[in-house]
Order: structure tokens, then sequence, then C-alpha cells
């Protein structure tokens, strides 16, 4: 259950962040400024990592590993993010 709730909190933060109306202005300003940066904050994949190694730090380890914990993060966020535009697209 706790593995389930920390690629549920993962996938939340790396959704907002990359296509949230909240965080619109502030990816725009990001990409303006520093567009490497600005892709970052656009890129669910290339987030998902860098939330899981944040939440290791911050929150608690699934994996006991911090880079494992990006790469879990990396992969359930895109994969998630891939199945729901699928389906958001009623490709599926």
């Amino acid at each position: 259950m706790n593995l389930l709730i920390w690629i549920l909190v993962s996938f939340g933060i790396t959704i907002s962040i990359t296509h949230g109306k909240i965080f619109k202005k502030f990816r725009k300003k990001t990409w303006d400024i520093y567009p490497l940066l600005g892709e970052l904050f656009a890129c669910p994949m290339c987030l998902g990592f860098w939330v899981g190694i944040f939440l290791n730090l911050t929150w608690r380890s699934v994996t006991g590993n911090m880079f494992l914990d990006g790469f879990l993060s990396l992969t359930t966020c895109f994969a998630s993010y891939c199945i729901l535009w699928a389906i958001a697209l009623k490709d599926v």
C-alpha cells in the first residue's frame, strides 16, 4: 500500500507541475529565463526522476536507494501519463 501511495504522490506532483494550469506561468517564465530548465518542467519523464529523488530526501524511500526511487518515479509517471493520454485521445 505504501508503494501505491508513493507512486500516486509522485505522479500527482509531476503532472501538476508539467501540465497543471496553476504552474503555467511558472513553466513559461522558467522556459524564457533558462530553456533547459523550462524543458525539465514541461517533461513528465524528466521531472518524474527528480520528483522521485525529492520524495526520497523529504518523505520516504520505497526502494532504499535515492536513484532507484528516481527511476521508479520516472517509469511510473511516464507510463501513467502515456496511458492516460491514450485514454483521453480514445486510442485505447
